[in-house]
């Protein structure tokens, strides 16, 4: 039976939000017995702290697993090239395991950060601030999603360190979306500072985001993940998906 192990290392909001976007992918493609576990920050920081522990705890789940894939958020060119000039940085730490893994653990950079996964699909995000799943059949909001919706989502990612990328796109959206349910909205610049967009709802606008071969491909990341997921599953809509929450399990 195949399987994979996804690792979020950054943040166990983007961990649980690509549990739910992995789950749809495999579902979408049918693929047969894929056994996917996701870990996240927490299980990092436990490994990361013993003399070579990551590259022991990849070396645990290989025992098992067809493929390793880590999932980092890009942070834009000018970030992404500061972090790769550290020595012990997160990102060249995870680039040592991939290189001596002979092809068994790939790092994957969620082009320009998770929240661009999410704006694939901006019908589902108008779903989850709605809180009405059939907001995706009314035609007032598949209208209204034709003018927030991008083309390519990994296009906007930040020019430089502290640019405006995905997250502020998808805090934007979010109060737009809110004035537009509720013109009427009392105390407005409070109320929607409450509930406009934050990280910690990702993986529950993530239950409301459709997997197709048009949302695939609005972001090159998300269809690269997509691809590779496909390519070690086989075609069966069976699927076993299991969330580690970090308990220490090295």
């Amino acid at each position: 039976m195949p399987s994979v192990s996804l690792w979020v290392p950054e943040s166990d909001y983007d961990r649980d939000a690509v549990s739910c976007i992995a789950q749809k992918i495999v579902e979408y493609y049918k693929c047969e017995n894929l056994n996917i576990k996701c870990v996240g920050k927490a299980t990092y920081n436990d490994v990361a702290r013993k003399p070579d522990g990551l590259q022991k705890a990849v070396n645990t789940y290989l025992k098992k697993d067809q493929l390793v894939i880590f999932l980092l958020d890009s942070d834009g060119i000018q970030s992404q090239a500061q972090r790769q000039k550290e020595p012990n940085s997160l990102i060249n730490r995870i680039q040592e395991v991939v290189n001596s893994s002979g092809g068994r653990v790939k790092l994957i950079f969620m082009v320009q950060e998770l929240e661009a996964w999410l704006l694939v699909d901006c019908l589902g995000i108008c779903c989850y601030f709605t809180k009405n799943d059939k907001t995706r059949q009314e035609n007032k909001w598949i209208s209204f999603t034709r003018g927030i919706q991008l083309g390519q989502t990994d296009l906007i990612a930040e020019a430089e360190s502290g640019g405006k990328g995905a997250k502020e796109y998808l805090v934007k959206i979010s109060k737009e979306i809110l004035i537009k349910k509720n013109p009427n909205l009392k105390d407005k610049h409070e109320n929607l500072k409450k509930l406009k967009y934050d990280e910690n709802e990702s993986h529950e606008i993530a239950k409301f985001i459709e997997i197709s071969h048009q949302t695939i491909t609005r972001n090159q990341s998300l269809a690269e993940f997509a691809k590779t997921l496909k390519e070690v599953g086989i075609a069966h809509p069976t699927i076993n998906l299991e969330d580690d929450k970090g308990t220490g399990i090295f």
